[in-house]
């Protein structure tokens, strides 16, 4: 069975397909962290994700984000540490500011990251700070279809609920870097950390359908050694090590509609389901660049590799089926790229493509021992098993043009014009054995994800000021339709109660298409 999706438009019918649903939005939140280039995103279904993760300020964003052979001279130090003695080329440091949002159309999510930071370079020793506070805006700011659990409710064991309070849509994030250059060996070596404190993933509200009250809670860590190697010539090596930690747990409200047969009324009960979403990741990056002689043209190639492990992932209810608890699960996914630039007088021009082979297994397990007419599945046993393969793409391209500016007093020097666009490919196969039913099934689903970009920058005698916007087509977001004007929030049905969630996730997703377009401003001053 094959089924390919295509986002709908407002107004238009829900398309239907069948999707694995649970893991898909589990793995598009836990591993599409950071939008770093080293940490490969996994996407099952074409979700919106918006730009959360989108920390630092980017020389490159308005090029499409180029990267392979292209260099990055505000976002290298970030991504690979040892990158950060490169600052000593022309200056000893730069101190910065990088404001930007972001907003999903249909009202659907958006957000705001305010990061200030800086890296300085003192002799052979090179370092630097910074934070960012985030705060994620409501998926519908007017009344809901499902309204907040109101005061009088019970629990399911009888007692009382108290008001519940508005949880927390703040994130913060704390970094910090280290590195020594080895002049004589052109060599350096750096280390970084990147704490996130967080209280809400964009889009999570949309993938409990149904739901009363989401509070969410806990964070990532994401630790990285790097070595970059510079001979004479431009040539350059890279290699870093990553790894990554990400910890959520989400905690659901439920209301239960319940006959009294005593009062011959019905009651709501609340329920709440605290679900676990965690993924550890270990990365490891290479790359290499040259010139092409004098003519202007840069060549690089990367490889990357990412080995996830899955301890738990949430129980997320997004389709009208019943929902499988989906437990362990692991990954495994790569980058191959090569990439070409050519930076001659004013202009620069600058590709990159990426092959993306990813392999992920995930499984469900039996809470309690399940007798088939095949046998028994023992409690913890694997009821259901998921086979993903994914074959991806990827394709970037950008130009920029420096237009130099004469003034009387010379402070400004120049106007920067940038113009890209970005193209990713999603096609996978997942192949499903139920091993209750001792059944098995197949499917396809490819998709196309479009962003165009732009910028702008201004060189003053003092500081750089750039601007730069994106705009990410071809995904949806769950649930979501337009009907007068107002967004409402369309809800699966309750599954029945019982421990034997035995059948996949393979009913109606109702997705609507949405645009995710962002604005990042940054302001850096070297420090000379």
């Amino acid at each position: 069975m094959s089924t390919r999706f295509h986002s709908s438009r407002p107004h238009a019918r829900a398309h239907r397909f069948v999707a694995a649903a649970g893991l898909a939005a589990s793995l598009l939140l836990a591993a599409g962290q950071h939008a770093s280039a080293q940490l490969i995103q996994i996407k099952t279904l074409p979700i919106a994700d918006g730009d959360q993760w989108r920390l630092f300020p980017s020389a490159n964003a308005g090029l499409g984000d180029v990267s392979i052979a292209l260099r990055d001279s505000l976002l290298d130090p970030f991504a690979n540490p040892a990158k950060g003695a490169r600052l000593s080329e022309r200056r000893k440091g730069v101190f910065f500011g990088s404001p930007n949002v972001y907003s999903v159309s249909q009202s659907a999510g958006g957000g705001q990251t305010f990061p200030v930071g800086g890296i300085v370079r003192s002799g052979s020793t090179f370092g630097g700070l910074a934070v960012a506070i985030q705060e994620i805006d409501p998926i519908n700011e007017q009344p809901g279809f499902f309204p907040p659990v109101p005061v009088g409710i019970l629990r399911v064991d009888g007692t009382p609920l108290p008001t519940p309070t508005t949880p927390s849509r703040q994130n913060r994030f704390a970094f910090a870097t280290l590195g020594h250059v080895f002049d004589r060996a052109g060599l350096s070596v750096g280390a970084n950390v990147l704490w996130s404190g967080l209280h809400d993933i964009d889009g999570v509200d949309l993938l409990y359908a149904g739901n009363s009250g989401l509070d969410q809670h806990g964070g990532a860590l994401d630790v990285r050694l790097g070595l970059l190697k510079e001979w004479s010539g431009q040539r350059s090596f890279e290699a870093m090590l990553l790894h990554d930690r990400f910890n959520m747990t989400q905690d659901v409200t439920w209301l239960d509609q319940v006959w009294d047969p005593n009062a011959r009324t019905i009651s709501s009960l609340a329920r709440v389901d605290h679900n676990l979403d965690q993924t550890n990741t270990w990365g490891l990056h290479l790359g290499y660049s040259q010139p092409l002689s004098d003519s202007g043209w840069r060549v690089g190639a990367i490889l990357t590799t990412n080995l996830m492990s899955h301890p738990k992932l949430p129980d997320y209810q997004i389709t009208q089926v019943q929902v499988i608890p989906w437990d362990p699960g692991h990954s495994a996914a790569y980058d191959i790229g090569v990439g070409v630039s050519k930076s001659r007088g004013l202009t620069t021009f600058g590709l990159d493509a990426i092959y993306e082979p990813i392999r992920t297994h995930t499984w469900g397990e039996a809470p309690a021992p399940i007798v088939t007419d095949l046998g028994t599945v023992p409690a913890g046993g694997k009821t259901t098993e998921n086979h993903f393969n994914f074959s991806n793409a990827i394709l970037r391209t950008g130009i920029g043009q420096e237009i130099p500016i004469d003034t009387l007093r010379g402070s400004i020097r120049s106007i920067r014009l940038e113009l890209g666009v970005g193209l990713r490919s999603i096609d996978y196969t997942l192949r499903q054995f139920d091993h209750v039913t001792q059944s098995a099934r197949s499917q396809r689903e490819s998709w196309l994800e479009w962003t165009p970009t732009w910028g702008l920058g201004l060189r003053f005698s003092d500081l750089e000021l750039r601007y730069s916007g994106r705009k990410t087509t071809g995904t949806g977001r769950p649930g979501i339709f337009a009907r007068n004007g107002d967004i409402l929030v369309a809800a699966a049905p309750t599954a029945e109660a019982g421990r034997n969630f035995l059948s996949a996730p393979s009913g109606p997703t109702t997705l609507t298409g949405v645009t995710v377009t962002t604005h990042q401003l940054s302001v850096s001053v070297p420090i000379r």
